[in-house]
């Protein structure tokens, strides 16, 4: 069986020469990611927005409270069990507990599939797809995973002061102090990681100072996380979370050890890491950080199940890389420990045979995959399970998934067939009610479906919606008994719902947490790791590997090719000089310096090279195709902006006057012109959250003589 090409030893034995790299090289942490337009700064602080802990009625309490409107390569060993989440045990089939701490129970709603049920070119033994091109029967191989590692023992630290109206934010337990960088996301890469990419043949460039300008990274304005985000889980004066229990109406009352903590995320949509492009400090989000979060949840004995509504990659996610940061993304989970994750519609574009094998339970290892009316393959598959039942903490919580018919009728996959959510919760209602002491719906649906599903099922505890605003709200809504938790988007926060058998009142047998994952969270090494295989998949696969093809530039019949930015210096001696001063010039470095390097991640490359479709990430025809190739084409270049010069090149050098002057107007774009259609292609809200054009402007301003 092969692994990309490659014989599965011959996978291992690579993997383990990277993680030998990184050993060597005697660090394993990367700088900040500098941004295209100038040297890195601290970014600017700016006003916290309102986190509270929020003591919150329970389930059988019949007080509602109204909902809260808001916008805002590593060592490879032999395929590990997949890890579930700790706490408890195994009662499927054959129980199974991990070495390093317990596994939680899951139920399944189905008994295990007989060997000849499973779909042609699925291997029991091996539940993912083969790394190299997609071949219908070839046999399936397992990304490669890492040993589940031992928390790492972290530093607790209290809450700074704080100003009036602030008091409801407190810091997390066993979290680095605020603004504290994380060593692994600003420590220099090995050097021999480039060989995980595109090998990068031009030198590190050193970044000349700049003053400093604007609100954000560059602004030389210290950012601090906790005054950006607020204060999360609060402490007490060691820095530990709180033991007893303070007046559940007190500001800031402490959390006591939950019975069980459900950890409840969605809408990752494709956004592995954070870019970093506008400095990875001050940007939310990643699974590096949220593992780093669950282990410090564990690290203080807190029984942790993990859920997911689902939405592990975009809409617009498409071909081989779609496949490969599914399976990357779900092998992150299952290190994590996720209890139950549901199905989107964008997920569901993937082939069946992709989702099969990370949905299908192997021998006595439960896939974490539910959905009650969702069949891959045909609902005579019984993959997905319909239900499951987690144990932590001596709590048994029965967990659903539903797509909602909204939502549903984009799934456009011949192999996937699904059914109306109402009916389908019927059927499965009655089996599950007696099974469980909580009960989940994962309603992959909007918001207005999602709260009918709430009212119409008012059995649910909880249901978590993959509708609402791109923030989770401060305080979750209630539909009579049922709290609805939204996730947000991007996988920018999650939200921690607390449940306590020990509660001296109603009022506090819940509670309620959003957590921003942001700096304050180290970058956890193994998830890194994951991030190294993924972005050396895809050196491997290369541009026709994942099925990228150049197309034609609109106005290349105008135009011509492009040229490289070296090509406009001798006409253009003062604009050339200004751009080769700006971040611009030095957009491809940022990408190679990177831990993992990125120079081969499309979704990357497209904004930091000549002739590329920045929104689409695919390469316009004699655009940039690597740095061996096209050296002159890559940063960010003149041609990024004004188009290809090929045809201007050539016109200069001729006679035809007519042509030149036309060919010279052709290329010019104005002020009005960049600010309303070119710099925010790039300079995105992903990418640039703090990007403002009459900051950034002067950066790079040139004007030529008419």
């Amino acid at each position: 069986m092969s692994v990309n090409g490659l014989p599965r030893a011959g996978w291992i034995g690579l993997s383990a020469c990277v993680a030998l790299l990184f050993a060597l090289s005697g660090c394993s942490r990367a700088p900040e990611e500098a941004d295209r337009q100038a040297p890195p700064a601290a970014p600017e602080a700016s006003a916290a927005p309102q986190t509270s802990t929020t003591p919150l009625a329970a389930p059988g309490d019949t007080t509602e409270s109204q909902p809260v409107k808001e916008t805002a390569p590593p060592t490879a060993p032999a395929e590990p069990p997949i890890a579930t989440p700790a706490g408890a045990t195994v009662e499927s089939p054959e129980p199974r507990r991990l070495a390093a701490e317990p596994a939680t129970a899951i139920t399944d709603s189905r008994p295990p599939a007989p060997a000849e049920s499973q779909p042609e070119g699925l291997s029991p033994s091996n539940p993912l797809r083969d790394g190299g091109m997609r071949n219908e029967g070839q046999d399936l191989g397992r990304l490669p995973q890492a040993e589940t590692p031992k928390p790492a023992q972290l530093p607790l630290s209290s809450p700074p002061s704080m100003p009036a109206g602030e008091a409801d934010k407190q810091l997390p337990a066993a979290i680095p102090p605020p603004g504290a960088a994380s060593a692994n996301e600003n420590t220099p890469p090995p050097a021999a990681m480039a060989t995980s990419t595109q090998t990068s043949t031009s030198p590190a460039v050193k970044q000349p100072a700049a003053k400093p300008f604007g609100k954000g990274k560059h602004s030389g304005i210290k950012f601090d996380p906790v005054k950006e985000n607020g204060v999360i889980f609060p402490v007490d004066k060691d820095g530990k979370i709180t033991d007893g229990w303070p007046p559940a109406n007190k500001p800031g009352a402490g959390w006591p050890k939950p019975t069980v903590a459900l950890v409840i995320s969605g809408h990752q949509d494709g956004y592995l890491e954070p870019c970093g492009c506008a400095g990875l400090d001050r940007m939310k989000g990643g699974l590096s950080r949220r593992e780093t979060f669950y282990q410090q949840l564990r690290q203080q004995g807190w029984p942790v199940v993990g859920l997911d509504v689902g939405g592990l990659i975009k809409d617009k996610d498409f071909g081989r890389q779609a496949e490969l940061k599914f399976e990357t993304v779900v092998e992150a989970m299952r290190k994590m420990g996720y209890g139950a994750i549901a199905f989107s519609k964008s997920d569901l574009q993937l082939p069946a045979a992709e989702l099969v094998a990370f949905a299908a339970s192997v021998d006595s290892q439960q896939s974490p995959f539910v959905a009650a009316n969702v069949g891959l393959f045909g609902f005579e598959s019984g993959i997905p399970s319909r239900w499951l039942i987690l144990e932590a903490g001596g709590k048994k919580i029965g967990v659903t998934a539903v797509l909602g018919n909204t939502y549903r009728k984009d799934v456009k996959n011949s192999e996937v067939t699904t059914s109306d959510p109402v009916e389908a919760l019927k059927k499965i209602m009655p089996e599950l009610k007696g099974k469980a002491d909580l009960l989940v719906l994962l309603a992959n649906a909007s918001m207005d479906e999602s709260k009918q599903l709430a009212e119409q099922f008012p059995e649910f505890n909880v249901v978590v919606t993959a509708g609402g605003p791109p923030e989770p709200p401060r305080e979750p809504a209630r539909i009579g008994k049922t709290y609805l938790i939204e996730v947000g988007e991007k996988g920018m926060n999650v939200v921690v719902l607390g449940f306590f058998d020990n509660a001296p009142n109603p009022a506090d047998a819940v509670r309620y947490q959003r957590v921003a994952l942001d700096s304050r969270f180290k970058a956890s090494e193994d998830v890194r790791q994951l991030m190294a295989i993924y972005q050396l998949r895809l050196a491997q696969e290369g541009l026709q590997g994942l099925g990228i093809r150049a197309v034609p530039y609109p106005r290349r019949e105008l135009l011509g090719d492009f040229v490289g930015s070296e090509k406009c210096a001798t006409c253009h001696e003062q604009s050339y000089a200004i751009w080769k001063k700006s971040g611009h010039a030095r957009a491809w470095q940022t990408l190679v310096q990177l831990n993992p390097p990125r120079n081969s991640d499309p979704e990357c490359i497209a904004c930091h090279v000549v002739g590329w479709n920045t929104s689409g990430y695919f390469p316009y025809e004699s655009g940039f195709l690597s740095e061996a190739k096209t050296p002159n084409l890559v940063n960010v270049g003149c041609e990024s902006c004004h188009g290809p010069g090929g045809a201007h090149v050539a016109a200069e050098t001729g006679s035809d006057v007519a042509l030149q002057e036309k060919l010279q107007k052709a290329m010019v774009i104005t002020k009005e012109e960049s600010e309303k259609r070119q710099c925010g292609t790039c300079h995105d809200l992903d990418n640039s959250p703090d990007f403002e054009f009459k900051d950034y402007w002067p950066q790079v301003e040139h004007y030529e003589d008419e």
